[in-house]
């Protein structure tokens, strides 16, 4: 049916974009919705928060930087205007005692309003119908030094396209080494590792990634503001190497600064944000720009520690 594949290549185009170079993969995954990135702070560093999640979307980049939070409580929500009417909004809480953290996740993913035609153009469309896609995560973090830590994260997925509908799960896992006293992170995570899911009579694949990344945080200072270059490399399965990285600049611990780049996207290389502190509370805007004229992300998260 043409509606259920033009949701389709909207989600493929959101996640993944459409290069000039299309690769193999391309196209053979589902429930795409899981690559979009968590937290404007990381989507301004070009998405490479595997090695530098420091809050409750660890759940989502590696659940073993759970561990890093150094607060009794984290939450973060998230509000995102993707390409066209597309929509994400998001929740994440995590918290813990001693070696031990916990978080929960909720990701929401709306297409807006997508014309619904039958085999014949019209000038006008037959009805209008909306895609939606649902994760909900429970996240577990283990960190037996502050040199080590290693989590998990197990979701449960819903998505519906009309009157079609599928469900299924998840797993994330990840390890975090702390050397230098904590200023040099490395990390490597596996991503949306489970079982094909059923959509009407097929089945599809999850799209699964692996990543090792990195952090540091520079020993000298400007105007006293400190800087921390990031830098991942992403394999997923259905796309080539994606490099990935970014600078974060933090003015006093009040006001950040952040781009970052991507090589290897389809459809994204630049990005850039900004981040205030007051308190426990952070508010952090990034800008995505996307190719080929389909315009760009807007990402607003706001962060409370306590």
């Amino acid at each position: 049916m043409r509606s259920v594949l033009t949701a389709a290549c909207l989600l493929a185009g959101l996640a993944a974009g459409a290069g000039a170079d299309v690769h193999s993969g391309a196209g053979t995954t589902s429930w795409t919705f899981l690559k979009i990135g968590a937290g404007a702070r990381y989507a301004a560093l070009a998405d490479a928060g595997a090695a530098l999640a420091d809050d409750a979307t660890a759940c989502h980049w590696n659940p073993a930087r759970l561990a890093e939070i150094g607060h009794a409580w984290s939450a973060q929500a998230q509000h995102g205007l993707w390409i066209d009417s597309t929509t994400v909004d998001e929740f994440y809480l995590a918290t813990g005692y001693g070696r031990h953290r916990l978080g929960v996740s909720v990701r929401l993913f709306s297409s807006g309003d997508i014309p619904l035609r039958g085999d014949e153009p019209t000038a006008e469309p037959l009805a209008c119908y909306s895609l939606y896609d649902f994760a909900g995560g429970l996240s577990y973090a283990f960190a037996p030094s502050p040199q080590l830590s290693a989590g998990v994260t197990y979701r449960r997925l819903y998505e519906k396209i009309y009157l079609d509908a599928g469900h299924g799960w998840s797993l994330d896992g990840g390890l975090n080494i702390n050397l230098l006293d904590g200023a040099l992170s490395l990390a490597g995570t596996a991503a949306n590792i489970g079982p094909r899911l059923r959509m009407r009579h097929d089945l599809f694949r999850l799209p699964t990634a692996f990543t090792l990344a990195g952090s540091y945080l520079l020993p000298w200072r400007l105007r006293g503001g400190t800087f921390r270059p990031v830098l991942a490399a992403v394999k997923p399965i259905d796309g080539g190497i994606q490099l990935r990285s970014g600078i974060e600049y933090w003015w006093r611990e009040l006001a950040a600064a952040r781009a970052g780049y991507k090589s290897g996207h389809g459809s994204e290389t630049f990005s850039a944000g900004l981040g205030i502190r007051w308190r426990n509370y952070t508010l952090d805007y990034a800008f995505v720009p996307h190719r080929y004229d389909l315009g760009a992300a807007h990402r607003l998260s706001l962060d409370l520690r306590y």
